[in-house]
């Protein structure tokens, strides 16, 4: 159930010293994007050289905020103040029992790399991210979109490499020496290369590509169906993040029904063997969604 918030109150709650920190915030434009967590909301905060993640919601009838800079939970800090103002400001609806994201359980998995991060130094963890940076193109570039770095130039060339992995499947059966794990090969290079592309900020030009991607795949998963019993890729494993891409395109995009339903009816009339799951568009289609059926394929 959404709550309102009595902005005038909050805003007379805040100590002023505190007050005055957030407005500087706010006046510099270093709280990021919202994001909603937990039925409440939280964003970057970017203050002097230090960065913070700040959430805010209501958590047992109070506005609560819970912040990475040290302040006591029962107080709310600049970073948190600045948060709640920008949401105010978006007419952001918040959950009348929200839960923040450090009472959240935690997967075991996550829990126990988490314990290890809290025994390393800055250095030490600064020192492992940087060099895995550097072996993994993907978590550089969720590591650069994280801290603000992904600039036009790291766009392009991403598209640019995405382009190439795009004709390089689209080439790979032409030739007469081809096999199966040159299908596998690209298949997986599509979908490593599509995770990346879609860390960067949403293009037109990346969704032309990404349909691109899906029409070239189907064609090629038939060979995989032909020779499924000495493949190690189902045609899937290429497939979905190709469509999950997709789909993010399409809402970062904030395209409309109609327009998401006509390019969906053209990867169909393209696509045979039913790599595009119509279902999965259901909430972007609207009332379009029983309208568009995949063709029959004999």
């Amino acid at each position: 159930m959404a709550v309102r918030i009595d902005v005038e109150a909050f805003h007379d709650s805040i100590p002023t010293a505190v007050g005055e920190a957030a407005a500087r915030l706010l006046t510099d434009d270093n709280v990021g994007e919202l994001e909603p967590a937990g039925g409440g909301v939280q964003a970057v905060v970017r203050d002097h050289d230090a960065t913070f993640q700040p959430w805010v919601g209501i958590v047992d009838g109070a506005f609560t905020g819970d912040c990475d800079c040290g302040i006591p939970d029962d107080d709310l800090c600049a970073h948190a103040v600045a948060t709640a103002l920008t949401a105010f400001h978006a007419r952001i609806a918040f959950s009348g029992a929200a839960t923040p994201p450090g009472a959240a359980p935690l997967e075991p998995d996550d829990a126990h790399y988490r314990q290890a991060v809290q025994r390393l130094s800055p250095r030490q963890l600064a020192d492992l991210v940087a060099e895995h940076a550097v072996r993994d193109r993907l978590f550089a570039t969720l590591l650069l979109g994280a801290a603000g770095m992904l600039d036009t130039t790291n766009a392009s060339g991403s598209l640019a490499t995405f382009r190439a992995a795009v004709t390089d499947a689209a080439a790979v059966t032409t030739g007469s020496r081809w096999q199966i794990s040159d299908v596998e090969a690209v298949g997986h290079r599509l979908a490593v290369e599509v995770e990346i592309l879609c860390a960067h900020p949403a293009t037109p030009t990346a969704l032309d590509l990404v349909e691109e991607a899906i029409v070239i795949w189907d064609d090629l998963s038939g060979h995989l169906r032909d020779a499924h019993h000495v493949t190690r890729t189902e045609p899937e494993e290429i497939a979905d993040p190709l469509l999950d891409a997709h789909r993010d395109l399409c809402e970062r995009l904030d395209l409309d029904p109609d327009e998401i339903a006509e390019r969906l009816k053209r990867l169909l009339a393209r696509c045979h063997y039913d790599t595009v799951d119509i279902d999965s568009y259901a909430d972007l289609l609207g009332e379009h969604a029983d309208t568009i059926t995949s063709p029959t394929r004999w």
